[in-house]
């Protein structure tokens, strides 16, 4: 082996070590909506929080399944619960068609800078409660942080309400205050909006 050799072994060798060496890339979680706020955080994530090689997940919780319905008798421990009678089940449907309006509004941000990502949706009661959004939401939030990388930012688009003690609405109150990771709230004005 001569020394042109040698040399090129040693840099493949020093490309290599420096290549395991580099960090993962990092999650950033956007909890989403089909609105131009939830638009304006995934954008504001973009422009200044991701690097090349990190993977952004948008959560969003469908609110499309039926509650069941529940008989209670008189002796306890006898109540049954049961789908209400009648009526067509859409739940599949309107999870594709916010699949849909969800991929229209986001990937037109994502797509041309390469980014990858991944779509959590979450189909959940019709009258569940926000606290019960949040909960998927911080839950999902913890899972998008296993493997190999870990949640590094959590973004949540703010919807202004009046009136409120913060002027945030309720999810977006909810989770500044009960997410444990690193979380911006983008507000519509922060972005141009």
């Amino acid at each position: 082996m001569d020394g042109m050799e040698a040399q090129a072994l040693a840099n493949t060798d020093a490309q290599r070590a420096a290549f395991l060496r580099k960090p993962a890339g990092r999650n950033l979680v956007v909890a989403t909506d089909d609105t131009v706020s939830s638009a304006a955080a995934a954008e504001w994530a973009l422009d200044n929080l991701y690097r090349e090689g990190d993977i952004v997940h948008l959560t969003y919780v469908v609110k499309c399944l039926e509650p069941s319905m529940e008989v209670f008798h008189g002796m306890p421990g006898t109540a049954y619960s049961f789908k209400q009678p009648g009526g067509k089940h859409r739940e599949q449907e309107l999870v594709d068609d916010a699949k849909r309006r969800l991929e229209a509004r986001f990937l037109p941000l994502l797509q041309p800078h390469l980014v990858p990502y991944q779509l959590h949706l979450y189909a959940e009661r019709t009258d569940c409660s926000e606290a019960r959004v949040c909960e998927l939401i911080l839950k999902d939030s913890g899972n998008a942080g296993s493997g190999n990388t870990r949640l590094s930012a959590f973004l949540m688009p703010c919807v202004l309400q009046p009136g409120t003690s913060t002027g945030m609405g309720s999810v977006a109150e909810y989770l500044s205050k009960n997410c444990k990771r690193p979380m911006a709230v983008v507000r519509p004005h922060m972005h141009g909006q």
